[in-house]
């Protein structure tokens, strides 16, 4: 009897990841793990480094076609690996191959249109409560004068002032770098989301996952102090600072 064919895709946001291997090689033993446990075999394997929000996935596409020319069986580590866009995620659904997800074993059309509803609404809800959250640190500040974060410190102002002056003299001039990075932490979108995500329990790597994404979509929002997406190493220097507040 022949053993049925498997085709495994995988996804991460950035190219970063995706020379890295940070995140691909986790993604793939969870599909080969199950791929073995079905007694099946991996014909073939596709990637893309793309947003999830992203509907530009040529390694997605081609690894429907070819699942579609030789009767295999499209393996995806986790579902938000696939979408986390509910349109989008019923179009793949509607190309008519098989599709199994390591994380959800028991699948079927419309058990994925709610999980999919629901990843598409938590990530609409985390852009909610951030922009309140500002808003409210927004409106205290204009009301008051100033807002007390939750760490204690006081601020006048949220983010960066335009036109700054940034230069070693305007430093030595104002406040000291770690006080101005300091201040920059509590006005900051993407440190407050992360300071819920942590308190949450979530894992550092699904964090950072994610904030990429939201990066993506807004990076005035969700950049980190110079501009750029969240990496490891910012999060594990943002994980001690938290804890030890």
């Amino acid at each position: 009897m022949d053993k049925q064919k498997y085709v495994i895709y995988l996804r991460v946001s950035t190219k970063r990841q995706g020379s890295s291997g940070l995140g691909l090689d986790a993604q793939r033993k969870m599909c080969t793990d199950l791929i073995e446990r079905e007694n099946g075999v991996v014909a073939k394997e596709f990637q893309d480094v793309e947003s999830g929000k992203s509907r530009t996935r040529p390694g997605l596409w081609k690894a429907i076609d070819y699942c579609k020319v030789y009767g295999c069986t499209l393996v995806i580590a986790k579902l938000d690996r696939l979408a986390r866009d509910v349109e989008f995620t019923f179009k793949v659904i509607g190309t008519g191959i098989q599709i199994r997800f390591v994380d959800m074993p028991v699948m079927n059309t419309m058990i994925l249109g709610v999980f999919a509803s629901v990843a598409q609404y938590e990530r609409e809800l985390i852009v909610q409560r951030t922009k309140g959250a500002l808003e409210a640190i927004k409106d205290d500040i204009e009301k008051n004068g100033g807002h007390v974060s939750r760490t204690g410190r006081y601020i006048k102002r949220l983010g960066r002032e335009k036109g700054a002056d940034t230069s070693a003299a305007g430093a030595a001039a104002g406040l000291t770098h770690s006080r101005k990075a300091e201040n920059w932490r509590d006005g900051s979108a993407l440190y407050l989301w992360v300071t819920n995500q942590l308190l949450k329990g979530k894992s550092r790597k699904a964090i950072v996952a994610e904030a990429i994404e939201l990066y993506e979509k807004n990076p005035a929002l969700y950049g980190t102090r110079n501009g750029k997406p969240l990496c490891e190493g910012t999060l594990s220097r943002w994980a001690r600072e938290i804890s030890a507040d």
